[in-house]
């Protein structure tokens, strides 16, 4: 049995997709960096929660960006091993913004949101 529902996409898969369309579209580029939230509701579909905060930044020739992500509720002493080399390869990142997007939506849809907040929703990224 197919399903409409739009695929689910890892943090890494949104990540390169914004940046792809933002190093294609000038008019995306600037839409986003001035106003990233927006331009998720757009693509989603959906509002976001007036508490996410989402800023965008874009690195030129003489910046460079790096963000330190969300501390997970998890102690990382109780992690296995397994979970750790995870964390530390980078395959299963901290996805605060998806994580607490999910969460705002799936309360207020009464279920989980997960293939609609990490799906390409209406519009997608692809442009």
């Amino acid at each position: 049995m197919a399903s409409d529902a739009p695929a689910a996409m890892s943090r890494r898969e949104l990540e390169e997709k914004i940046v792809a369309r933002a190093w294609k579209d000038d008019d995306f580029r600037r839409k986003f960096l001035a106003d990233p939230k927006r331009q998720f509701e757009l693509h989603l579909g959906t509002k976001l929660p007036d508490h996410l905060q989402i800023t965008a930044h874009e690195e030129s020739d003489n910046t460079l960006h790096f963000v330190i992500p969300h501390k997970p509720a998890q102690n990382l002493d109780e992690l296995s091993d397994e979970e750790l080399e995870k964390v530390a390869g980078g395959l299963t990142p901290t996805v605060p913004l998806v994580s607490m997007i999910v969460a705002s939506l799936a309360a207020s849809a009464g279920g989980s949101a997960l293939g609609v907040v990490i799906g390409q929703g209406k519009g997608g990224w692809n442009g």
